[in-house]
């Protein structure tokens, strides 16, 4: 009798082995997946646009220059104007970024012009601001070669 329990036992463990053996994963081929058709909606996740203003650059008096910005009340068009300096004379280049609440970034150069306005315009109609806050920075460049960041907040309908 202890005979057959054995051959029983024996047979039963090849059995499970062989069954075991057969069902597992030998790491061969990976099944493709085949896209149904139809829209599928994939979730993504936005980044909030990073509008905490940073730090500007001390700049030398020598090189000293001012900015303002205004958001119009009824469209929440951004202007942003150069009120002058000392070293205005001495400027190359103003480079004005606005990341908008949205997070768009628009970069515009400001031309100097003598006798007029110096002003950048970002509009919403355009999608370069909001109705919201937007962030603005003005970087300038001198004669000399260096850049300075002299302006760099939030900008707000009042």
């Amino acid at each position: 009798m202890m005979k057959k329990g054995t051959i029983v036992l024996i047979t039963l463990v090849i059995g499970m082995v062989c069954i075991t053996g057969c069902t597992s994963d030998t790491g061969g081929t990976t099944p493709t997946l085949t896209p149904v058709p139809g829209e599928t909606a994939v979730a993504t996740t936005q980044q909030a646009p990073d509008l905490r203003p940073q730090p500007t650059d001390a700049i030398p008096t020598t090189k000293a220059v001012s900015f303002g910005t205004s958001k119009d009340p009824i469209t929440g068009d951004i202007t942003v104007t150069f009120g002058g300096g000392k070293g205005q004379g001495a400027l190359t280049s103003i480079e004005v970024v606005v990341i908008s609440g949205t997070g768009k970034t628009t970069t515009k150069d400001m031309k100097l012009k003598t006798g007029g306005e110096n002003a950048a315009v970002f509009t919403v109609e355009n999608g370069e601001a909001t109705k919201g806050e937007d962030r603005v920075m003005v970087t300038v460049s001198f004669t000399d070669g260096t850049s300075y960041k002299v302006y760099d907040d939030i900008v707000k309908m009042r």
